[in-house]
């Protein structure tokens, strides 16, 4: 199986030079899939609609400062490496932020895979907050929703995980990490037969995060508080994740959704 990161867009928002310097450059990673004959996305980033008009992203947006050239649209770059939207019939989504699930309305064919209470949240959301985070434009198409709530009995590496999804392979998971949302899940992939990629979404921001004897990035810790719907759960997923990555490092790749050094390109493996 073989998986490509996307950088669909990036955030640079106002003020972060000055109070969180970390991110004043948050690009949208995303991965590219293929397995057999079909292309499956993790995340999307922004879309091209998003790209054309950016007052579909929300007034949020005015202190996000989201951007991105056309060719940077998930669909534009998959077109370039010579596929068309019809071609990715899976999109697992992390969560539904609007830096996430842009992309969707332009892969209107793809089956949306999600955690059950995430997809709730971003259709009717329950609260103002969550009003503004999830965009109703870029679920007005209507998707094929796929959504889960039970845990696989079988572990994957230890954490609870949901496998197999609707029409995908056990190769591929769904790792529960609620806090930045109500169904923020990470997406484990197997691309090696002893090689895992792990994208954690926004469960973590900067790998710096889960350096337990560094100190911790500048202005993280307030930014955290803002972006997270439950903090106090959103840590426990962080120090379970720091626990994660030093036992399991020469097995899983990690990368989360808005860390710089994560670069463009193929992913042979781990190893």
């Amino acid at each position: 199986m073989d998986a490509r990161v996307l950088i669909c867009g990036q955030m640079r928002p106002r003020l972060a030079k000055w109070a969180i310097p970390c991110l004043t450059v948050a690009p949208c990673n995303c991965l590219l899939i293929q397995y057999a004959d079909d292309l499956v996305l993790v995340d999307t980033g922004l879309g091209t609609l998003d790209i054309e008009d950016p007052r579909r992203l929300g007034h949020s947006n005015v202190v996000l400062n989201a951007r991105a050239k056309p060719e940077d649209a998930a669909l534009m770059q998959i077109k370039a490496l010579g596929f068309g939207r019809d071609d990715v019939t899976h999109i697992i989504c992390t969560h539904l932020d609007r830096d996430h699930a842009g992309g969707l309305p332009d892969f209107p064919g793809a089956t949306v895979h999600v955690h059950k209470a995430e997809r709730d949240a971003a259709v009717d959301p329950p609260s103002g907050r969550e009003r503004e985070r999830y965009r109703r434009c870029h679920f007005a198409h209507g998707p094929d929703w796929a959504t889960y709530d039970e845990v696989s009995p079988d572990p994957w590496f230890g954490l609870d995980c949901i496998r197999p999804l609707r029409g995908l392979p056990p190769s591929i998971a769904l790792v529960p990490l609620f806090g930045h949302t109500r169904g923020q899940c990470g997406v484990a992939v197997q691309t090696t037969d002893e090689g895992w990629v792990f994208h954690c979404g926004d469960a973590f921001y900067v790998p710096g995060e889960m350096d337990r004897d560094e100190p911790e990035p500048r202005g993280i810790r307030w930014f955290r508080r803002v972006a997270h719907l439950d903090y106090a759960r959103a840590m426990r997923q962080l120090e379970r994740l720091a626990g994660f990555r030093e036992e399991h490092a020469g097995e899983v790749r990690m990368l989360c959704s808005h860390d710089r050094s994560v670069t463009e390109g193929q992913i042979s493996g781990t190893r």
